[in-house]
């Protein structure tokens, strides 16, 4: 059961809580201090940005990165694509992909890294962590498809990279997990405030901060920053509110297994869809969401056996 991978990570005891010190958090703030993607993850994600990417544009890059052939060959391949029978050729597995399936690998592979990026006393929070965001990524993905908003892999990105703040206060402050307890998926309206009130600072700002320092693009960024408070977004508010509605979807799935207690028009950011794209797609998103549930879940697991794993 996909559910209990989650589960198991919960089991060891919380360690004694150490409240950081005000120069630690002010030096989390400095662009020097923050992890930096690869120039060749940087170049990918402008791939997959770029409106006009074709499927041979992404066939030259994946045929030239030995892990990003891998990966496509692996989804492909997975229950979730796997037609009658099984390829080996990276063309044919592209093709079976498709563009939008491509430039997803290449966003996972591209950005695993900065989970990876930790120390042992952390790596099962950063293990939960990656899950959460495929999870995301991949719901904010299906539910733009199911509501026609029209975006091109930029919602998948946000989704990947929303709680990426989460990971680099975790690798700084250990215990701060522990503290606010984010592995549980409790996420509610004083979220923030509860970050503030031991760290001064919260994870959206030092996510964003993230994003800055890695050139990535804006409408990404925001969504980083606002996904909690999507009310707040003014450049990007269709995007902001749907990667939001997503997380908080997983965050209900990851911690309830299931959605037949769900109320939808509770999901942070469907009142800000409901203003922005009307009633109409968010009956649709509603509609859409015990297939997409299911489906991201499976295809969750899929992407999270092409990740690498050093």
């Amino acid at each position: 059961m996909f559910f209990k991978a989650f589960t198991r990570l919960f089991r060891r005891q919380p360690a004694a809580v150490v409240i950081p010190t005000t120069e630690l958090l002010r030096d989390l703030t400095k662009v020097e201090s923050l992890p930096t993607l690869s120039d060749t993850s940087l170049r990918a994600l402008q791939l997959i940005h770029n409106p006009h990417t074709t499927l041979a544009d992404v066939t030259e890059v994946v045929r030239r990165d030995g892990i990003l052939t891998a990966g496509i060959l692996k989804l492909a391949n997975s229950l979730a694509y796997r037609g009658k029978y099984p390829t080996e050729d990276v063309g044919k597995a592209i093709l079976r992909l498709g563009l939008n399936g491509c430039r997803q690998v290449i966003a996972a592979v591209g950005v695993s890294s900065v989970f990876k990026h930790r120390w042992p006393h952390v790596e099962e929070a950063c293990e939960v962590l990656l899950r959460h965001a495929l999870f995301t990524a991949i719901l904010a993905s299906r539910l733009n498809k199911a509501a026609q908003l029209g975006f091109q892999g930029e919602e998948f990105t946000a989704g990947l990279l929303h709680d990426v703040g989460r990971i680099i206060i975790g690798t700084r402050v250990p215990h701060w997990f522990s503290q606010l307890e984010v592995l549980s998926f409790h996420e509610d309206a004083e979220t923030l405030a509860r970050e503030r009130k031991w760290l001064r600072i919260d994870h959206c700002y030092v996510g964003a901060e993230f994003a800055k320092a890695n050139r990535l693009p804006d409408s990404v960024t925001s969504v980083i920053l606002h996904h909690h408070e999507p009310e707040s977004e003014k450049r990007y508010p269709v995007l902001v509110a749907l990667v939001a509605m997503a997380d908080a979807l997983a965050n209900h799935v990851q911690r309830d297994h299931k959605v037949t207690n769900l109320r939808v028009e509770q999901l942070r950011g469907v009142g800000v869809l409901a203003q922005r794209v009307g009633t109409d797609a968010c009956q649709a998103l509603a509609e859409a969401i015990p297939t997409t549930v299911v489906g991201a879940l499976r295809e969750t697991r899929a992407m999270l056996r092409i990740t690498p794993t050093s």
